[in-house]
């Protein structure tokens, strides 16, 4: 009897856990977002947290909580804070493309693609061998090709522009509490508040000669921060078409079925201190972006 009844609990507590799981999921997601997200403080919180949990009344799993969070985030309005759910269950998607540049004369054309973090070390060595191609043909201007990067890991792309920017801030983070962090360039290397992007790596010194960058509606977040950390230069200008509009600063957070939720904590600003946000960064010049590369080489051309 004893052993019987042993295992008639066993069950139950078992039975139990699909039912409550669910909540425990939901209110994981919830604390992130409520303690992250840069439009928390303006948010109804009792009231955001009642409609989700009636909205998984019947949930039996974590992934029945994904359209309540996903509504939780739509009303919170900012379209960069998403729950990617691809990842549940396994590793997240990356992304492992690299830079890679030619002449166009005595103009030297450097394409920076998007690039996830797990692969920014091969896209940093990729790209340190093109840039220095390059500089062997002693190029007298330069073209940074950010159309259709959208995103990533923004410091391999600074990693391999940086002898570009030069030396000093070239970019901010800010939040609805103040200052995040800055990020630029300090001896070569890329930083990022405290943190030093591929110290182990030497890139060439900084370059001078004008510099033309290139975008797109395809152009977003990191790329849009490699954008920002040229707006402002004095030999710096921008061609192309409006990006995305995700000039803001993710933080990704894993929750316990392996899904990703990448959350908005701030703003990225410019050296010169505009802000930028969920809005799309119109460049300097507006041109169709399959024109955007001539503009491009046109305006420079004056610049020498």
């Amino acid at each position: 009897m004893r052993l019987a009844f042993l295992a008639v609990l066993l069950l139950i507590v078992t039975a139990g856990e699909p039912v409550s799981a669910p909540r425990a999921y939901l209110d994981t997601a919830l604390d992130l977002l409520q303690q992250h997200s840069v439009e928390s403080p303006k948010a109804d919180w009792p009231r955001l947290r009642a409609q989700a949990h009636r909205d998984i009344a019947h949930a039996q799993r974590p992934a029945d909580t994904y359209r309540a969070i996903n509504r939780v985030i739509a009303r919170l309005g900012n379209s960069h804070t998403f729950l990617d759910a691809s990842a549940a269950g396994g590793a997240p998607s990356t992304v492992g493309t690299t830079p890679d540049g030619r002449m166009i004369g005595t103009t030297a054309y450097l394409r920076i693609p998007s690039v996830s973090s797990d692969h920014g070390e091969a896209y940093v060595d990729a790209g340190r061998r093109v840039f220095g191609d390059l500089l062997a043909a002693r190029p007298r201007s330069w073209v940074v090709d950010l159309r259709g990067n959208g995103g990533g890991d923004m410091h391999p792309m600074l990693t391999v522009v940086a002898p570009l920017l030069g030396e000093g801030r070239t970019g901010s983070f800010v939040g609805p509490r103040g200052g995040i962090g800055d990020w630029g360039v300090r001896d070569g290397h890329v930083y990022n508040g405290d943190e030093v992007a591929f110290p182990q790596v030497k890139m060439p010194a900084a370059v001078d000669g004008p510099v033309a960058v290139l975008v797109d509606g395809q152009t977003a977040s990191s790329g849009e921060a490699v954008l920002i950390s040229f707006t402002g230069a004095a030999n710096a200008r921008s061609f192309g078409e409006p990006t995305t509009g995700f000039a803001t600063a993710n933080n990704s957070f894993e929750l316990p079925d392996g899904a990703r939720l990448a959350i908005t904590v701030g703003h990225m600003v410019d050296r010169t201190g505009r802000a930028y946000g969920n809005a799309p960064i119109a460049p300097h010049t507006a041109v169709d972006s399959r024109k955007a590369l001539d503009a491009a080489i046109e305006w420079l051309a004056t610049r020498r």
